[in-house]
């Protein structure tokens, strides 16, 4: 019907009528719009409510659905960190000498691909030293990282204790990936860890992990 009614205004006037703009459509198309966007990325559906304010209003029930899939750290406050943000920040303020700080978020799903950002605020040193992101499994007892001071791969586990043993072998059917190079060693060293974002994705069908560091491109890190 709407392009019945511009077409008829065309012949009658003579005049090309200006096509309809995102906040010209109804709500319910806008918002059907911003839900395909939510299908393929919670980015896209932030992107959407960029356009102008009336897109942005009328894309608020499809905003909180994006806001409830952002990833969030899953620990509680204690004297090793802090958490704030809204879950999404989380702060060493601790750490004992022989257990290594593990913090993990929510569980990811089983098929599909997920991709998500962590950034750096600050670091040791400022350079990256000690820092490693990526997955582990449910358990939260073994890990796929990039270490982000050598840039590499790491393959690492933790007792009940917390200690880390980068030595243990992985769970049965999973790779270790460890030590194959991923980034140029030294290169937040020489950047500058603090500021750096570091982009995962996991593709859950192809068992495939890979990194991006700054939105320059990474080879595939484990599979």
């Amino acid at each position: 019907p709407m392009c019945s009614s511009l077409l008829a205004s065309d012949l009658a006037g003579g005049a090309t009528a200006p096509p309809p703009t995102l906040e010209d459509l109804p709500d319910e198309v806008v918002d059907l719009v911003g839900r395909f966007a939510l299908s393929n990325s919670p980015r896209d559906v932030l992107r959407l409510r960029c356009v102008c304010s009336g897109v942005r209003n009328k894309c608020g029930s499809v905003r909180e659905l994006a806001e409830a899939r952002r990833l969030r750290w899953r620990v509680s406050d204690d004297w090793r960190w802090r958490v704030s943000n809204h879950g999404r920040t989380i702060t060493v303020v601790g750490r004992s000498a022989d257990v290594e700080l593990w913090a993990t978020g929510g569980l990811l799903p089983r098929t599909g691909a997920s991709t998500w950002a962590v950034r750096v605020d600050h670091s040791r040193s400022n350079d990256g030293n000690g820092l490693w992101v990526g997955v582990c499994d449910t358990a939260a007892r073994c890990s796929w990282g990039l270490f982000l001071l050598s840039g590499r791969m790491r393959c690492a586990s933790q007792d009940a204790d917390g200690r880390l043993d980068f030595g243990a072998a992985p769970p049965d059917g999973y790779p270790s990936g460890t030590y194959k190079r991923v980034l140029q060693s030294g290169c937040l060293a020489r950047a500058g860890a603090a500021g750096a974002v570091v982009e995962v994705t996991l593709d859950h069908d192809a068992g495939s992990l890979s990194f991006r560091v700054n939105g320059g491109g990474g080879p595939q890190a484990g599979a």
